[in-house]
């Protein structure tokens, strides 16, 4: 069969498995010169062993496989270059997330009572007007979507009556949601609902606010009241304010309604 190797040959070869070659070839990212309609034999020549190698090595770093795509397409050593310094911010980025979480964690499993102390108080908050400018967006696109936002609406709001904000649904969703922004102004052509509220001031950096989201589930749990309505986050504090992302200063704002017997 010409200069053919069946997928077992080729797999020892280039020290892919086979189940591998099968998905990289249902991928579309290393195809089989050939393959027979009528039994599924896949058939590969030894020209292809350094498009394997690029992969497998690349893989072995974790390179998405757009990435090795892109790659293979261009036979490009700039492209190449691009494409890892893109992987090697991804990599660091994820690195910064995990000695992030490795750092909460030792702290709630070190002392668990010090993560959660915040305190939550009931009080009645009035309307609000204000700018607004609503998005669906991801969590990790918050920071960038309210960044972008606060810009657009201050420059339109002009005099700011009170600390920016945010409005988030009642119930957390991993996919994007719809996310409104919002700075006060005395002649705010939009109005945010006032009334009851339970309200927990979070001090420190954002990414430790879940802290203030279990007290207040916590102080909900003991009660005869729901979320009802979007809720809320104040910035008291926070970027351009203080120094320190220690010094940043939330109030969590969760609307509140009776339950039904």
């Amino acid at each position: 069969m010409d200069d053919l190797l069946p997928i077992g040959v080729f797999s020892r070869a280039t020290l892919i498995s086979a189940n591998t070659l099968r998905a990289y070839h249902e991928s579309g990212l290393l195809e089989p010169a050939v393959v027979d309609p009528r039994t599924g034999y896949r058939g590969y020549r030894a020209a292809q062993f350094g498009d394997a190698a690029v992969i497998r090595d690349l893989r072995s770093l974790d390179v998405p496989l757009a990435g090795i795509r892109e790659v293979l397409a261009a036979r490009d050593p700039a492209v190449t270059r691009r494409v890892l310094a893109e992987h090697r911010e991804r990599t660091l980025a994820q690195q910064a997330r995990m000695e992030q979480i490795l750092r909460v964690t030792g702290e709630l499993l070190d002392e668990p009572a010090a993560i959660t102390p915040t305190v939550v108080t009931e009080r009645t908050i009035a309307p609000v007007t204000a700018f607004t400018l609503t998005r669906e967006v991801r969590e990790d696109q918050f920071a960038d979507f309210l960044d972008e936002a606060y810009a657009l609406l201050e420059a339109s709001a002009g005099a700011v009556h009170g600390p920016s904000g945010a409005l988030f649904p009642a119930e957390y969703h991993d996919e994007a949601v719809p996310v409104t922004a919002y700075v006060p102004a005395e002649h705010g052509p939009d109005r945010l609902p006032g009334g009851r509220f339970a309200v927990a001031e979070f001090t420190g950096p954002y990414h430790g606010m879940s802290a203030g989201y279990r007290a207040l589930g916590a102080w909900l749990a003991g009660t005869d009241l729901a979320i009802t309505g979007r809720v809320r986050e104040s910035y008291l504090l926070g970027p351009g304010d203080v120094a320190s992302e220690n010094e940043y200063r939330t109030e969590i704002c969760w609307p509140l309604t009776a339950l039904e017997n």
